[in-house]
């Protein structure tokens, strides 16, 4: 694909067009994680810095959080129409060069545009530790850390 089609501008939305979700580029990847809540989202992730992102939501338009686990990070979903739009990292930003990314759900795109874009199947946030076990979902495989 072109450099120049990589860098172009690429607007999501839900399904009743409340909520806008515009990335500044195509991702280097679509990621369908298979930790215990994204796999049941059917969600297809892009990772970018969230300061890359612009969300617009309609007048009225309520966007509603889901928070579970460690509390790391928000689900967030059109009230109206509960198509999942995006998560957002919770908590200070990483002060030690760590990345800080967000989610955008990239089912919400134009599949077109999407069609050259790699797609990979991530399990690597199955085991991923966690700081308390009772807030965790009962089939989650991670090793807990107290």
């Amino acid at each position: 694909m072109a450099a120049e089609a990589e860098n172009v501008p690429i607007p999501s939305s839900c399904h009743c067009g409340a909520i806008k979700v515009t990335v500044p580029r195509l991702p280097q990847y679509t990621n369908y994680c298979q930790c215990t809540i994204c796999r049941r989202y059917g969600v297809a992730w892009a990772y970018y810095h969230p300061d890359e992102v612009k969300i617009e939501t309609k007048p009225d338009a309520i966007t509603r959080q889901y928070i579970w686990g460690d509390r790391t990070a928000s689900f967030n979903f059109c009230d109206n129409c509960g198509c999942m739009c995006y998560w957002w990292p919770l908590g200070p930003r990483p002060t030690d060069g760590e990345e800080y990314m967000m989610g955008v759900n990239t089912n919400n795109m134009d599949p077109e545009v999407l069609k050259y874009v790699d797609r990979k199947f991530s399990y690597s946030y199955v085991k991923v530790p966690m700081k308390a076990k009772d807030a965790t979902h009962p089939e989650d495989l991670a090793t807990y850390e107290h």
